[in-house]
C-alpha cells in the first residue's frame, strides 16, 4: 500500500465505496509521529504512492473511525464525496470532515452528543440510507451505546440511558476500553450494521442491528480475545459477515458468517504479524469490497505490527 510512516500503535480507520460510475475508492487513516492524522489513498485499485497530512489537534493514541458521506438524500457516492473522520479528544467524541470535491482542506464539524461517555471509549460509525449515520461508544457502566444522525433533521440524538440506544445486552458489559468494530452492508442501502466487541470476560461478543434494534449474536462457543487486542468487522450483507480479531494465541483470527451459520475460528493470516501479549499494539481496520468488483479479492484488512510504523494490507 502507500508510504507511511505511522505512529506505533496508532489506532487505524479505513472507509470503502463503490462511486456512482462504479470505481472503486479506499481511504486509510492513522495518526503520525507528530499526532497528525493522516490519509492513505486507494482509486481503481491504486494506491497513491505516499500518504498525505489531513490535520492535527486529536490526543495521541485516539480511536478513530471514518465514513464517506454521499450527501443529503443520495445513498452512492461520488468519486471524491465528504469524508468525516471521528476520534476522541478531551472527553467526547469529535470529528473532522473533507468537503466534496477535490481538495485537501479539513475543517472542524463538531462534537457527537452521547451518554456518559467512557474516558477510555473507542468509536465505531456507519452511514446508511440517504444518509443516516451512526457512532457506537462504550459508557462509564460499560455498555456499547450509540448516537444517532440523520440528513433530515441533521441534529445528533443521544440514549436517554437504560435499554435507549443501547446495543449491548442488559447486564453483560463489554470490557473497559474494548475495541468497536462495525460495518453496514455495502450496498449501504439498508438500516442492518454489524458491531463486534469485547464482553468483560475477555470473549468476543457483538450484534446485529436493524432499524436501530439489536440482536445479540449467538457465537458456538465462547470466543477468547487478546485483552490488547482489536477487531474488524467486514459485511457485504447479513448473509456473509467477517470479524478479524486478535486470538489470545497468537496471530489474527477470524470468523465467517455464511450459510446462516458462524464458522469455527480459525487463523486468518500466517506469519509473524503480531504478538497478541504486547501492550499497544497496533489497529485492525477492514474493507469488505462492493459486488463485481474487479479483481479476484473481495476485501482488505489493514493492520499495524507491533512496535513498527508500517501498516500492512492483506487482501483477502
Amino acid at each position: 500500500m502507500a508510504q507511511v510512516q505511522a505512529l506505533s500503535s496508532t489506532a487505524l480507520a479505513c472507509v470503502y465505496w463503490k462511486d456512482t460510475d462504479k470505481v472503486d475508492h479506499i481511504r486509510v487513516y492513522f495518526q503520525d509521529s507528530s499526532w497528525t492524522i493522516c490519509e492513505a489513498r486507494w482509486d481503481n485499485g491504486v494506491w497513491k504512492a505516499k500518504a498525505k497530512s489531513c490535520f492535527t489537534g486529536p490526543q495521541t493514541g485516539t480511536p478513530l473511525a471514518a465514513l464517506a458521506y454521499p450527501g443529503d438524500g443520495h445513498e452512492i457516492p461520488g468519486a471524491d464525496p465528504e469524508i468525516q473522520v471521528y476520534y476522541r479528544q478531551d472527553g467526547k467524541i469529535k470529528y473532522h470532515r473533507r468537503s466534496e470535491g477535490v481538495t485537501d482542506t479539513w475543517s472542524y464539524a463538531g462534537e457527537v452528543d452521547t451518554y456518559n461517555l467512557a474516558e477510555t471509549s473507542n468509536i465505531g460509525v456507519c452511514e446508511f440510507y440517504d444518509p443516516y449515520i451512526r457512532v457506537y461508544y462504550q459508557d462509564t457502566a460499560g455498555d456499547i451505546r450509540v448516537s444517532t444522525w440523520n440528513s433530515g433533521s441533521k441534529t445528533w440524538v443521544r440514549s436517554t440511558g437504560g435499554a435507549n440506544l443501547r446495543i449491548s445486552e442488559a447486564d453483560k458489559p463489554a470490557r473497559t476500553g474494548t475495541p468497536i468494530g462495525t460495518d453496514t452492508e455495502n450496498a449501504h442501502n439498508l438500516s442492518n450494521v454489524v458491531v463486534a466487541w469485547h464482553d468483560k470476560n475477555k470473549h468476543l461478543a457483538g450484534a446485529i442491528v436493524k432499524n436501530d434494534s439489536p440482536t445479540p449474536i449467538k457465537f458456538p462457543k465462547d470466543i477468547a480475545v487478546s485483552p490488547s487486542g482489536t477487531v474488524t468487522v467486514a459485511v457485504w450483507d447479513l448473509n456473509h459477515i467477517h470479524i478479524y480479531y486478535d486470538g489470545v494465541n497468537d496471530g489474527i483470527q477470524k470468523l465467517e458468517y455464511a450459510s446462516n451459520k458462524w464458522s469455527d475460528t480459525m487463523d486468518a493470516f500466517t506469519g509473524d504479524i503480531t504478538n497478541p501479549y504486547a501492550n499497544g499494539q497496533g489497529s485492525l481496520a477492514s474493507a469488505a469490497y462492493a459486488p463485481a468488483n474487479t479483481g479476484t479479492h473481495t476485501g482488505s484488512v489493514f493492520y499495524q505490527p507491533v512496535d513498527g510504523n508500517s501498516i500492512v494490507e492483506i487482501l483477502i
